[in-house]
């Protein structure tokens, strides 16, 4: 089918309505309107403070574990602080009204399940938990932040440093996590895509699972995917302006 730009949102709605099961594949750009910026672009100056190819390899960690705790302190361990945006509310509001099944994201930010969702697969891990690196001892967030006063970076009892449970370059996604979201998309009737490229995989094999058991794809991207000749419907939008007018569509429709 010819994917179609659809001047009316009220269309896309009826089809997530209609669709009875419904799977949504989250990336950067539904926490970009939240003010996280996407690290994958160098649109924010980020990069020009620190070398893109070292913060996230787990090779470097390995030596150099300081370098990614002076981006962290900055860019990952303040995220707590952000509130959730108007996609992380949508998707949550479709699951508490039984219309959505699940989320899968590629970020790491728990603005998901900050806005009320139930059903999240962190696709890329999440900084809410951490683990060193030589015995495998686990830490909490607030472990990990009290160790990192004052130092270069936290290090276990054991002296080992203590890394995030967030997925770096050179390391595997979570395999039970990956398939688990592999299934609920393939259950689905629909394949809701909201603010990601399609690009980055394993996470965009989703799509390709989806498609493949029968789901439609309905995507909200700013720019062109890999998957839009294969969409029913995309709406170009800004993401902001869309997803709050589907949350005022479902409100006036069925209340609060």
């Amino acid at each position: 089918m010819i994917p179609k730009k659809v001047e009316s949102l009220e269309e896309a709605m009826r089809m997530i309505e209609q669709a009875g099961r419904v799977f949504a594949l989250t990336g950067a750009g539904v926490s970009t309107l939240c003010g996280i910026p996407d690290f994958r672009t160098d649109k924010s100056g980020i990069w020009d403070r620190f070398e893109q190819s070292k913060i996230f390899d787990i090779d470097v960690f390995r030596r150099e574990p300081h370098l990614f705790y002076e981006f962290a302190r900055e860019y990952i361990y303040t995220m707590k602080n952000v509130k959730p945006g108007a996609a992380h509310l949508l998707l949550a509001e479709l699951e508490r009204r039984g219309m959505l099944c699940g989320v899968a994201t590629q970020n790491i930010d728990g603005l998901h399940q900050a806005a009320g969702s139930k059903v999240v697969f962190e696709l890329h891990g999440n900084p809410r938990s951490s683990h060193c690196i030589l015995c495998g001892r686990k830490y909490s967030l607030e472990d990990t932040e009290e160790r990192l006063k004052d130092v270069s970076y936290p290090a276990c009892d054991c002296g080992g440093p203590i890394k995030p449970d967030v997925i770096f370059y050179g390391e595997p996604l979570p395999e039970r996590t990956l398939r688990e979201a592999i299934e609920d998309a393939m259950s689905s009737a629909l394949l809701l895509v909201l603010g990601t490229s399609l690009v980055v995989y394993p996470a965009a094999s989703i799509p390709h699972f989806a498609l493949s058991s029968g789901a439609r794809l309905l995507i909200f991207n700013k720019t062109p995917t890999p998957f839009d000749g294969e969409a029913t419907i995309i709406i170009r939008e800004d993401l902001k302006d869309v997803c709050e007018f589907l949350l005022d569509y479902l409100y006036s429709k069925n209340g609060r």
